[in-house]
């Protein structure tokens, strides 16, 4: 017995193994999921035939009910309205008469007549007729196996126009129909039929279809249990070539017999294990490439002159892909136009002589929206190109790589033609690919290089401006010191003109000129004045106070002004005091410096608009805006630097607007201009309210 037990054992051991392997497989998997997949279409069609078998028999019941009470409906419209039984009686009985020799028994159980106050006039079952129905039921048999059921013959839907069904427990259809002379209701034709018989007939047809949805079923779980062990044995064999290769076994080549998934497969099996010999027969070719790129970009790296960068790019691109010609185009950010940098090989002049690079509409179109390299072996018949220049300048195969800054592209790597007439490979393009980043790259250091240098030339510039700056930094204080002194004399000359003015009456020409010294004498002082209070800081009285007290002052000073030049002066304040620390005569300074210069702007007259709110909740702005000649865009930028003025000569000395920026920035503020040639100009002075008043604006 024991010698039988290990016997078996061994026997049995191989198919032992094999279950646990399938069981633990993905065969085991797909048989199960694909017999799952059967069994729920199975059960799914089962469940939607069933139940659109109910629906039919259901209609069918329905139609066969609705047929015969609209049939009785038009036959017996005149014996209801004349309420003669007799024949209401002849008419009703055929439809049994019809039913009778059915083997299965008759599905219609009974009619019943009413007038059109739903008073029973006459109804028939398979087996009575009656005549009165105050609570009066009937008990109806049907066929072989007797229906039950209690039918009350009063009529109680006396109001209904359309067709009434009611289904009951025992599978009785019952059916009101209103029987109509035209438009008036004249009664009432009730009929119930039995749905047992199609009931019948419906079970006999479900057991069919389960018989055959069984059927159904094996067999798509045998053809399910076929798929599965189609598929898991080339998957098995595949497992068990990939095992081999990975011990380095190169030969191990899959049977490829038909078009399916899992020969593509095996064909991609094959493929992956010639291309891992092949790589490994590339090593040595790869191994020297990479020293000839390693010596290229070490000399690349040591030139950061670029036309001598130029040349090394060109003579390792040739050496390296033994290109015959060699370019370099860099694309300019302003216009994104490509140019050539530099060309060279044997048809250098020829690319040169041309308007714009070859490179310049398909290729950089292409390059440009994908960012990878481009290989063109038939430059000839290529989209990207044109056919006829091609053929002219004897291309026939091109490499373009795209050199690239910050994620940007910069410029074009060109190989033209290879030498020896082959042309270039994937392998080339790979080389290629790799050297241009690291032409690039060099390019780059270059370009780093010149800037470095225009740096360098802008800030030994910057430098010699600064060292000017401080020689008319000294000028200008000897300036001032100057008109110092001269302002002493020059007030007795202007105090002894004035008196001879007041106190002599002379002849005219004597007069005329002493005048002309007085108001050249004065335009002296006021010049000589203001280059004193441009030169020095004086010293600012700062407190709080409204900032529209100096303002309405300074409008009704120069109201007369604006008045006699025919300029509109309009105010617009809010009344309330707007408090800012603030020296009240700079400030009337500042204002006068602004209103004067936007009366001398509309000499044909106009309007000034003097505002003031506030800005930003916590700070108080006055704006002055006049309808004037306006200024310049280019001017804007400097009318705050000393001395400028866009005035007729001898009109202005260019400081008002000057000492009027210096202030308003001892007060912590700021002066914005917006102007327009031709509309007018606004200025805007900012001053920062004092904090109560802040806090107060923010409530």
């Amino acid at each position: 017995m024991v010698q039988i037990k290990k016997i078996f054992a061994a026997r049995s051991e191989p198919a032992r193994q094999a279950l646990a392997r399938w069981w633990g497989g993905i065969g085991c998997r797909i048989s199960f999921f694909l017999s799952a997949a059967v069994i729920l279409v199975a059960v799914l069609a089962g469940a939607f035939f069933h139940w659109q078998g109910r629906k039919a028999l259901d209609a069918e019941i329905r139609g066969r009910a609705l047929f015969v009470a609209k049939g009785l409906a038009a036959l017996t419209v005149d014996d209801i309205l004349t309420g003669n039984r007799f024949e209401l009686y002849k008419k009703i009985t055929s439809p049994f008469a019809a039913n009778e020799d059915l083997p299965s028994g008759s599905d219609l159980l009974y009619i019943i007549m009413y007038n059109h106050d739903c008073e029973l006039l006459i109804g028939r079952s398979s087996t009575e007729v009656f005549f009165d129905s105050d609570s009066y039921f009937y008990t109806i048999p049907s066929g072989r196996n007797a229906v039950k059921e209690d039918v009350p013959l009063s009529c109680s839907n006396s109001s209904v126009t359309e067709p009434v069904f009611n289904t009951k427990d025992t599978g009785v259809y019952d059916l009101i129909l209103a029987v109509m002379s035209g438009s008036q209701k004249v009664g009432y034709v009730r009929v119930g039929l039995s749905g047992q018989r199609y009931a019948e007939r419906f079970a006999l047809i479900m057991k069919k279809a389960l018989g055959a949805l069984l059927l159904i079923l094996l067999v798509g779980l045998a053809f399910g249990q076929v798929i599965a062990m189609g598929i898991t044995r080339p998957i098995q064999k595949l497992s068990d070539a990939a095992e081999k290769l990975s011990r380095q076994n190169w030969d191990v080549p899959l049977p490829v017999t038909g078009r399916d998934e899992i020969s593509k497969l095996s064909h991609s099996f094959n493929q992956m294990a010639l291309t891992l010999k092949q790589r490994e027969l590339s090593l040595s070719r790869g191994n020297k490439d990479l020293f000839l790129l390693h010596t290229a970009g070490l000399d690349l790296m040591e030139s950061l002159d670029l036309d001598a960068l130029l040349v090394k790019i060109a003579a390792r691109a040739e050496d390296l892909v033994r290109a015959d010609t060699i370019s370099v185009a860099v694309v300019h950010s302003s216009d994104l136009v490509l140019t050539y940098l530099g060309v060279f090989g044997n048809k250098a002049q020829a690319l040169r002589d041309r308007v714009l690079p070859i490179e310049a509409g398909g290729i950089y179109n292409w390059l440009a929206c994908y960012g990878t390299p481009l290989l063109i072996t038939d430059a000839q018949t290529d989209f990207r190109l044109k056919a006829g220049e091609m053929k002219e300048l004897g291309i026939k195969c091109i490499m373009a790589v795209p050199l690239w800054s910050s994620n940007t592209m910069t410029g074009l790597l060109t190989a033209v033609n290879k030498k020896g007439g082959a042309c270039f490979d994937r392998q080339d393009l790979r080389l290629f690919t790799v050297f241009s980043n690291l032409a690039g790259a060099a390019l780059q250091n270059a370009s780093l290089y010149t800037d470095l240098i225009g740096k360098m030339n802008e800030l030994r510039n910057a430098q010699e401006q600064l060292v000017h700056s401080t020689k008319m930094a000294a000028i200008g204080e000897l300036a001032a010191n100057v008109a110092h002194e001269v302002n002493n004399p020059l007030t007795s000359v202007l105090g002894y003109t004035t008196h001879l003015l007041k106190m002599s009456d002379l002849p005219d020409p004597a007069g005329r000129i002493l005048g002309m010294m007085e108001q050249e004498t004065l335009r002296v002082r006021k010049i000589i004045r203001n280059l004193l209070d441009f030169s020095r800081q004086k010293t600012s009285w700062m407190h709080p106070g409204d900032i529209l007290v100096p303002l309405r002052e300074t409008v009704a000073f120069v109201r007369g002004a604006a008045e006699s030049a025919s300029i509109a002066l309009r105010e617009e304040y809010n009344g309330s005091p707007v408090i800012v620390n603030m020296d009240a005569n700079e400030m009337k300074q500042v204002f006068i410096n602004i209103m004067n210069n936007a009366i001398q702007a509309m000499p044909g007259g106009g309007g000034l608009l003097v505002r003031l709110g506030m800005a930003n909740g916590y700070e108080a702005v006055v704006e002055f805006a006049d309808t004037g000649v306006g200024i310049a865009q280019e001017h804007i930028k400097k009318i705050f630097e000393p001395f400028f003025s866009t005035k007729e000569s001898g009109t202005g000395t260019g400081l008002g607007l000057s000492i009027s920026y210096r202030i308003v920035q001892n007060h912590g503020g700021r002066i914005e201009v917006e102007s327009q040639e031709g509309r007018g100009t606004s200025f805007k002075v900012f001053l920062p309210l004092v904090r109560e008043q802040f806090l107060m604006q923010n409530k």
